[in-house]
């Protein structure tokens, strides 16, 4: 009976992650679908980094595990390029390593070491923001990249960063009174 038992186990466990994993890369398409109808349209959606929206959200409510974070952090930039040619493939790459440092980093100091929201999103937006711009960097020396190092508004960024990063700290709070 034990080796039954211990089979479901194991097949349970393969079933929750297929769902989880299936359950990301819808997430992704979705969001790549309403940001490139978006675009379409003239509302220019990507301005507010909607990819890192979706990382830290699906993480605050979900709690994946970090196969999970990284199939998400890759699908987004990468089912975005084969949707609409944008970003470029290799953009695409460095913005999932970014989002994949997101991810990770949140997830671990926010589930595991620190119950802070703040702390767990200003680290992991500071590794991960100086992971993506060192690795642009490279990659725009190295002339495999054809970009300037900043293609948006450094105040529009801030902004987003900031009003993220409230949200986070709203949906958290409000998640422990329930």
């Amino acid at each position: 009976m034990k080796i039954y038992s211990h089979n479901l186990k194991i097949s349970n466990s393969i079933v929750y992650s297929l769902t989880e994993y299936i359950t990301m890369l819808i997430i992704a398409v979705g969001i790549v679908g309403l940001i490139a109808g978006s675009h379409r349209i003239g509302v220019p959606l990507y301005k507010i980094n909607p990819m890192h929206w979706v990382v830290y959200f699906v993480i605050l409510f979900k709690k994946p595990s970090f196969s999970s974070i990284a199939i998400l952090a890759f699908a987004l930039p990468l089912t975005s390029n084969v949707l609409t040619g944008h970003p470029l493939i290799i953009k695409s790459l460095i913005m999932s390593f970014e989002l994949f440092i997101y991810g990770m980093i949140f997830s671990s100091l926010y589930n595991h070491v620190s119950k802070s929201i703040p702390f767990a999103y200003i680290v992991s937006q500071i590794v991960g923001h100086i992971i993506y711009f060192s690795l642009k960097y490279i990659l725009i020396k190295i002339e495999l990249m054809n970009s300037v190092m900043f293609t948006s508004s450094v105040i529009i960024q801030i902004i987003v960063f900031i009003i993220l990063g409230l949200c986070l700290q709203i949906i958290s709070t409000q998640r422990q009174k329930v």
